[in-house]
């Protein structure tokens, strides 16, 4: 045998070369790690299951109430034959108030800008957001005094406190009138 390697063996078949026998026993060992780490991973984490595998049904009955639809602080001005006008917004709601607890009195300030030739204004608002000195009131049984300068819109009633609808009067800016508490103030001007 002399001359030069072709790398076949004398029966003339052809072998693995070194770096492909390298490969293979690098992929082997590589199967092998692979094999034994996926069997402790899965022997360390225990099986789980539902506590409960019994289908579950929910249901919730209508309740009687009101369901407030609009935005409280919204606001339409109108103009000559009640014309709707664009450009009113609610500029601030505040209020001030007298009286013992139980039996106070706020005066309540709404105002708006609106567009020239604005004649009276619709509004929506709620008077939590008012500012002012606070006090320990309570809205329930409250009701507006008579002489506020709002009629009432949209069903309105002193039930809804402490949210309010309605139309300026002869149109003023800001909106006056006072809210009572249920043992204070005068008559009531709530439908």
């Amino acid at each position: 045998m002399t001359g030069t390697r072709t790398g076949r063996r004398a029966g003339g078949t052809a072998g693995p070369t070194a770096g492909r026998r390298t490969l293979s026993l690098l992929l082997a060992v590589l199967t092998l790690v692979t094999a034994s780490w996926w069997g402790v991973a899965h022997a360390a984490v225990e099986p789980t299951t539902a506590a409960w595998t019994d289908q579950a049904r929910a249901a919730a009955p209508v309740s009687a109430g009101r369901w407030q639809t609009t935005t409280a602080g919204t606001c339409v001005a109108r103009g000559e034959g009640r014309a709707v006008l664009s450009g009113c917004t609610v500029r601030s709601i505040s209020f001030e108030t007298w009286g013992e607890p139980g039996s106070q009195v706020r005066n309540y300030y709404v105002a708006f800008t609106v567009p020239a030739g604005t004649r009276s204004v619709s509004f929506d608002v709620d008077l939590r957001v008012a500012t002012g000195q606070e006090t320990s009131w309570r809205w329930s049984g409250a009701h507006v005094v008579a002489g506020a300068q709002f009629t009432p819109q949209q069903g309105w009633t002193c039930a809804d406190l402490p949210r309010v609808r309605g139309e300026g009067a002869d149109w003023q800016n800001p909106i006056y009138f006072q809210v009572a508490e249920q043992g204070g103030g005068g008559a009531s001007a709530c439908p």
